[in-house]
């Protein structure tokens, strides 16, 4: 058993032994450290911190954004073509649907209304030959039935029929020229309104007995004086005997080529009513070629016309466009609602029968009710009403005058009424003023002293001033550094 000196003598070897391994493991550390530079590393870390503060992303947010703002006008303008494309469409559909719904119902009516007119007119007009009432309904049908079938309606050829039979032609004939117009203008392209004015200018022309120059530049200007009109007119004439010294076998463009003028030919007056109407009939492609024999045309002219015929009758019957399209089926349902119309409210002798009952009833009951409100005031005025009513006028005129009359007495009384004299005296006054303006040298003199001492006065006053400010000045400079900054 070791002695406690030997203990101590062990516990102090130890200790050495302790201190000199912690020695070498810290100088074993010290070299790891050494060894081991993190110098770099912190200045790497040091620079990702300074780059991770110098990265910005607003370039990137900012491009974003341009691209959000862009997809948002973009949706934008989207929403709004859409809005004014539903809108455009809500409004077409609604066009289309009263062009086929409530507008038909209204033409219809005005077209029955045209077709009763029309009725009236041409009755008187065509009474003296003979013709009934069943012969003009027949006649207008046959009309309307046309413009069913054409992109020309019957408003406008019942009221140009009129005009053909004022002018003396008779209703069949009147009926051929009507339709011979009609597709003359389809086959020269031109529209409803132009095929209206050529109807009626050359329905004034059949009155007038020829056709003449002006009749004719309206047609042109109608843009149906073309080739085939002259040439069709030509051949009329010839076969008629109104075209005189011209060989029957010679064709239109011969006879223009040897000379001749078709303008100044219309002097002569060969276009008859007769062969104008005959013309335009040839142009419907009703009459037969027997028929156009009988009428003095030869074998080789028939056959030209009905081939013209054919051309001209296609070509207002034949829809092209969608907008004739349209038209057809308008006046088809137009057609229908006047004939639902004629049913309804009658032809025109039951039309006329109804709406006279009707206005003789009315104008019955609006005749009771005036007697009895003209009855009642004429007893008010036999009574002295009308007299008590006019002095009462009066009565309430003199009450205001007698109010008003005062006032003006008193304002009169303050203000004078403006006389000549009034007005001289103004005019002097003011004379007497602008003279007395003007000062003498001696006065002048005096005012230029006088202001002098004044404005001196106010010069010395300033100079005191600015001197007193300036021993102001001077003094808090001396009192404190501070103090001069008041007046800097």
């Amino acid at each position: 058993m070791a002695s406690v000196d030997d203990r101590v003598v062990s516990i102090k070897f130890d200790n050495d032994s302790f201190q000199r391994k912690i020695a070498e493991t810290i100088s074993s550390l010290d070299k790891l450290k050494s060894s081991m530079d993190f110098s770099g590393a912190r200045r790497g870390l040091e620079e990702m911190g300074a780059a991770g503060k110098n990265f910005n992303l607003s370039g990137v947010t900012s491009a974003v954004e341009g691209v959000s703002a862009k997809f948002l006008a973009m949706s934008t303008v989207a929403i709004t073509a859409l809005v004014n494309i539903t809108s455009q469409a809500i409004q077409a559909g609604a066009r289309i649907a009263s062009a086929f719904t409530i507008k038909p119902v209204i033409e219809g009516f005005h077209e029955y209304e045209t077709q009763l007119n029309s009725v009236q007119t041409i009755l008187a007009n065509t009474a003296s030959k003979g013709t009934t009432l069943e012969e003009v309904n027949g006649a207008l049908q046959r009309l309307n039935e046309y413009s069913d079938q054409t992109i020309y309606n019957f408003g406008e050829m019942a009221r140009n029929i009129g005009t053909f039979t004022a002018a003396g032609v008779d209703l069949d004939t009147s009926v051929q020229s009507i339709k011979g117009i009609a597709n003359l203008a389809a086959m020269s392209g031109s529209n409803s309104e132009q095929a209206a004015t050529a109807m009626y200018q050359l329905s004034q022309a059949i009155s007038a007995g020829s056709v003449k120059l002006m009749d004719w530049n309206s047609v042109v200007n109608a843009g149906m004086g073309g080739e085939a009109f002259k040439s069709a007119l030509f051949e009329t004439g010839k076969a008629m005997g109104s075209l005189t010294g011209v060989p029957v076998s010679q064709s239109f463009t011969e006879w223009e080529d040897a000379g001749n003028s078709f303008r100044e030919s219309l002097e002569k007056g060969w276009i008859t009513a007769d062969v104008l109407t005959t013309t335009l009939a040839g142009f419907t492609g009703d009459l037969t070629k027997e028929m156009l024999l009988q009428k003095g045309f030869t074998d080789q002219q028939a056959d030209n016309i009905l081939k013209t015929a054919a051309i001209a009758k296609a070509a207002a019957t034949e829809v092209k466009t969608f907008t004739q399209l349209v038209g057809t089926v308008k006046e088809a349902v137009g057609t229908g609602w006047a004939d639902s119309f004629k049913i309804i409210v009658g032809n025109f002798e039951e039309a006329k029968g109804l709406w006279t009952m009707v206005n003789t009833t009315m104008g019955s009951i609006i005749k009771r009710s005036s007697d009895v409100r003209n009855m009642l005031l004429q007893a008010w005025k036999n009574e002295g009403g009308r007299g008590q009513l006019v002095e009462s006028l009066i009565a309430a005129f003199d009450g205001l005058r007698s109010i008003i009359t005062p006032i003006k007495e008193a304002f009169r009384d303050i203000f004078p009424p403006v006389t000549v004299q009034t007005l001289l005296g103004m005019s002097t006054a003011v004379l007497e003023f602008s003279k007395r303006i003007k000062i003498g040298g001696e006065t002048a003199d005096k005012l230029k002293s006088i202001f002098k001492g004044l404005f001196s006065i106010i010069e010395i006053g300033w100079n005191i001033l600015k001197g007193l400010i300036t021993v102001i000045k001077s003094f808090l400079s001396a009192l404190s550094p501070a103090g001069s900054q008041l007046f800097t």
